[in-house]
């Protein structure tokens, strides 16, 4: 069940999530790839976020890095294995932020 959330809560969701992430990512900088530490995709006047799901190899093109897509699935099997996410989605609406209520007791 989708409920509303502030902005303080958004961010402190976020936050922990992009910590794991970050953490993750520092581990695996020898493979040359990167779990994208969030998604933001802007559909029908709305954000939908996604945190973790899409791998990336960084590239310098022209002087600028650009984040080269690589799919969901884990790029290179001898890697360790990322940290478990819950399947959901934090959507934006206006200025309320909706979140499957499982979300908020994840790190508790």
């Amino acid at each position: 069940m989708f409920i509303k959330i502030d902005e303080k809560q958004f961010d402190n969701i976020i936050t922990k999530f992009k910590e794991l992430v970050y953490d993750y990512n520092s581990k695996i900088k020898v493979y040359d790839v990167y779990l994208k530490p969030f998604h933001v995709v802007h559909k029908n006047g709305k954000k939908y976020f996604y945190i973790g799901k899409y791998w990336y190899k960084l590239e310098k093109i022209n002087g600028k890095l650009k984040w080269i897509y690589l799919g969901k699935e884990k790029p290179v099997n001898e890697m360790p294995d990322p940290p478990k996410f819950p399947e959901f989605t934090i959507i934006k609406d206006n200025n309320d932020y909706l979140v499957d209520e499982k979300l908020l007791y994840h790190f508790k």
